[in-house]
This record gives structure tokens, sequence and C-alpha cells, in this order.
């Protein structure tokens, strides 16, 4: 396994977070998305890497807005069993800092200096779901493909949020309600949270985006611009019934298309999602027995994701100082997912990172005001618009305000080159980590007559197993292939010339063959071959001792 500290330099703490800024200091961040790379603009550039040694190329599907979805190949070689990592950026199109860093990475590995293309190939697929990031970046609204009839009135797309007042921006409204859920933090009036009868609180306002009842049903923009959630169309706990879900799991030719390049490559070993979801700031614990509604892997899997995790973000050491640093949060647990699929249908290692969240608070849900608090220190207020009056024509007095589109899961654009270290960092430690096939224990007896008894175990001296424990549940992935191979006239006499091994553990996992068999006078030793299209093959002789 690669050390921590043979990583590059500053990958330990490129998490790193800013300090608060004193009042009268001037924020040097820049408001997201400034600065950062638009998803036609990455899909551009992504053509300029084809002409690169090592570097492929692949349009796997078009969207709905005939944007291509781009999967690009790094280190692509021949052989059995060459393993490979699939990076995943953004699948619901609403991190856009995903991408971006998707985009240094496919620049860094393009480069070949990364030790991990001596290893294993490298997939990327950095705009996962193209139309739905152009238009976040362009108008705050992740649109989801072509128009459903969310609520069910036989017309579509009819009541999306409207920008009211005329700012450019489409946030929250304010409405005074006794019955409401809300009720403004007394430390900040910016602030709205929950009201809790069980602590005495007194709801005093709702809480809706900005926006008319355009279709007369007394709600509110329940039916905005597209329709399928890419990101909810897969099979795992699939929402039947679920407008947003698409009318069958895979219906979205894009899901489709990344979900057939995954299952003909039973190399691909680890993937490794950027998007809303983190399972490696806060591991799961695993399970016993996962079902078809399990959230959490395995628990053999999630104890190697919680080692990958330490690497990612080790523990300090006594007396050991750094700069601050903050994990990133998960966003809740969706359905229908990618990264879902990817592990409990597909059998793979699955990473997930939501790359970052804003520094604030001390507990790891930080409250309204703490990330107020923090974007005034980091953005000098600019990322909140405070509450102000207006006349809503179908509600009266009401207040607009609120959050600026990506502000609170997307970092200022200076921010992303620390990213993209981290995960270069990250992604070269594994070129070591891979399961590896080695024959051991080899012992071979002659019995007379040339009659030989032979034993030989076959070890993964790998850190990653050559199928994951979900993998072997699923069954899809394929087994290790061991044959014994005679030389002419040869006879086997007790055991099989062709046997299979479902899976071995990293770090050791090892399973003992043997056989009994008669060689012609004269001729060279039997040989064994081990072959898997998880992590290669390997072959040794069977010497008489």
């Amino acid at each position: 396994m690669v050390s921590l500290h043979r990583l590059p330099a500053g990958i330990l703490f490129a998490f790193c977070t800013f300090l608060p800024l004193p009042a009268q200091q001037k924020s040097t961040n820049t408001l997201p998305p400034g600065g950062y790379l638009s998803a036609d603009d990455i899909l551009a550039h992504c053509g300029e890497l084809a002409g690169k040694d090592g570097v492929t190329v692949r349009e796997l599907a078009r969207s709905a807005e005939d944007r291509p979805l781009l999967l690009l190949g790094f280190g692509e070689r021949g052989g059995v069993g060459r393993q490979a990592v699939l990076v995943v950026a953004d699948p619901d199109g609403t991190r856009p800092v995903a991408s971006q860093v998707a985009w240094g990475l496919a620049q860094e590995l393009a480069a070949g200096s990364s030790p991990l293309l001596e290893a294993a190939t490298v997939y990327l697929v950095p705009v996962a779901n193209p139309d739905a990031s152009a238009h976040l970046l362009a108008d705050g609204f992740a649109w989801r493909g072509a128009p459903v009839d969310e609520d069910h009135d036989a017309r579509s797309d009819e009541d999306p949020p409207d920008d009211l007042d005329g700012d450019g921006l489409v946030l929250k409204m304010r409405i005074p309600d006794p019955a409401g859920d809300w009720l403004a933090d007394p430390n900040d009036d910016r602030a709205m949270r929950r009201a809790d009868p069980a602590h005495g609180d007194r709801p005093t306002s709702r809480l809706l985006d900005e926006g008319l009842d355009e279709d007369g049903d007394r709600a509110f923009n329940e039916d905005g611009p597209g329709g399928v959630r890419l990101e909810a169309n897969w099979p795992h706990r699939w929402r039947e019934h679920e407008p947003a879900a698409g009318p069958y799991p895979l219906s979205e030719p894009l899901n489709r298309a990344l979900a057939d390049f995954v299952l003909e490559r039973p190399n691909i070993a680890v993937v490794l999602v950027f998007g809303a979801e983190d399972g490696l700031a806060r591991p799961a614990e695993g399970v016993a027995e996962p079902g078809p509604d399990s959230t959490e892997p395995p628990k053999e899997d999630a104890d190697l994701i919680r080692l990958l995790a330490e690497r990612l973000y080790p523990e300090a050491k006594d007396g050991e100082q750094g700069p601050p640093r903050t994990k990133p949060r998960s966003a809740p647990h969706g359905s229908g997912g990618f990264a879902d699929w990817a592990r409990f249908q597909a059998g793979r290692l699955v990473l997930e990172s939501a790359l970052w969240s804003p520094p604030a608070g001390e507990g790891d849900e930080p409250t309204e005001a703490d990330l107020l608090a923090w974007n005034d220190a980091a953005y000098g207020g600019a990322g909140f618009v405070s509450w102000r009056p207006f006349d809503h024509p179908q509600l009266g007095p009401v207040e607009i305000g609120g959050w600026k589109p990506l502000v609170r899961d997307n970092p200022p654009v200076e921010r992303i080159p620390a990213l993209t270290e981290t995960w270069a960092g990250f992604l070269a430690s594994l070129a070591d980590d891979f399961a590896r096939l080695e024959w051991s224990g080899i012992e071979v007896h002659d019995l007379g007559e040339g009659v030989c008894e032979a034993r030989a175990t076959l070890v993964n001296t790998g850190l990653l197993p050559t199928v994951t424990e979900m993998g072997r549940r699923t069954g899809r992935l394929p087994r290790i292939r061991i044959e014994l191979q005679l030389p002419e006239g040869g006879v086997l006499l007790g055991g099989r010339d062709r046997l299979f091994a479902e899976r071995l553990a990293g770090l050791g996992g090892h399973q003992e063959f043997r056989w009994l068999y008669r060689l012609p006078l004269g001729s060279g030793p039997a040989r064994i071959h081990a072959e898997s299209l998880t992590a290669g093959s390997v072959d040794a002789a069977l010497e008489v001792e």
C-alpha cells in the first residue's frame, strides 16, 4: 500500500479551510460559480485530449439536448485482468465542483505521470449529466430532461419557480403564517430554523421557493422545467410511480449507456463517484446481510472503505499541528442513484465523496446561523440575499431572500486546485492496492512410477479483494479460473484439471488446491495457471521436490 508520506506535498492538508476573516478585511474568495468552467467548455476540452498518447475519448450517448456523454480512458492496455478505476463526476448535475475536479484529474492523467497508470487503466466521466450541469450554471436550476407532468394535471412544466422581484435570482419566500413550520433564529434574523414544539417554539412563517401558483391548484412551483432525474433512474431502490424517477429503471439513454459500459468491464475494480452524497468522511459500519433496500454495504466491504477513508482523512498524531480542515457532509441518501447501483447490483467497490462543505459550526451539521457566519467571513456576506419585503399578487406581503444558488455546496474557484491535488494523490495511492495473484506453498511429492501428488495455494497479496463481498453475493463478476496443465501423455488421477475460486479477500486471502497425476517418463513438470478478469493471471511450475 502506498504510504501517505509518499504522497505529493500538501496532499494531507488539501482539504484545508480558510480561517474567518476579520470584519474589516475584504474577502479574496470568488463566489461560485465564478471562475468555473461550464459543462460545454469541459466537454469541448475533452475532445482536445483525444490526440494525446494513451488517451481515448468515447461518446457513450447523447443527452436530450444533444450534448455528448463523454468517457475518457487513460492507460488502456491489452492483457487479461488489467484492473481499472472509474471516476464519475456529478451524476445529478447539482455539484459543478465535481466536474471541475474531474477535469483537473483528466489533465493530470493525460500528462502520464501518475503511478496509477502503471498498475491500472483509469476511465473518467467528467460531466455525467451534461444538460443538468449546463442549466445549473446558466440559471441556477438543474434541468432534468424531457418534460414530465409532475403534479398529474395533464400539463407539463406549467408551474416553475419565478424571479418575482427581477433581481436575476430565484430565492425563497418567507411568508407570515402561525401555522407554518419555521421561525427566525433569535441570534440572526436572516437564519430560519424549524420550530420544535418540544422546546416551546412558536412557528411564525412558511418557506417556499420564489414564484407564483401559475396553474391555480394552490400549490407553488410544483411542476418546474424538465422531468426525469438521472440520479433517480438507476435500478437499486428505484421508486415506481415517481415521475422524476422515469417510467422504468435505466429508461434514460445516458444511464443505460454508462451501465452497459460498466457491466461489459468486470475489470473495473474501484468506482469513485463525486456527487452530493459522501461515504468517506463518515464511513458506514456496514451490515451483515444487505437486502434489496440496503444503503450500507456488507461489513467486509465497509471495513475496506473505512481503511481507504483513513488514508484520505488521516487522524492527527499527538502534538501534530496543521491547518484547520473540514470533511464534506453528505446529502440525504436518495433512491435510484448510480453509486448504489454500482455497489449493490454491479458489485464494485464504490467510494463516494461530496468533495467539499462549508467549514461552519462545531458539529457534523451546522445551523443556518453557523453557515451565515461562515458566509460573512468567507464572502463578506455576498452568498446570502437578506430578506426584503415584496407584495406578492397571490399571497400578499411576503419577504424574498435566501442563499444564492451553489454557494453552500461548491467552494470558491480558488479552492479547486487543492481539491484536485488531494484526489490526484489519492488516486496515485491506489497503485499498490489492486488484487495480485501469487502461487505459494507449492509442494510436489514423487510417489513413484511417475505418479505425483501436488498441492499449491493461490494467494491474493493486494489490499483489494479479487471481487467485493457484494460482488460475490450478486454473482455478476467472474470467478478465478484455475487450470492444471499436464505435458503430453500426462494423466490426471485425482482432482480436477479446471477449478474455480469465487473470491479471495485482500491481504492474504487464499485457497489451496490439490492434484494427483502421472507424468510420462522424461517429460517436463506439470504447470498451474490462474486467471482472473478482475485480478490478472499467474503461472507456476509443479517441480518435484
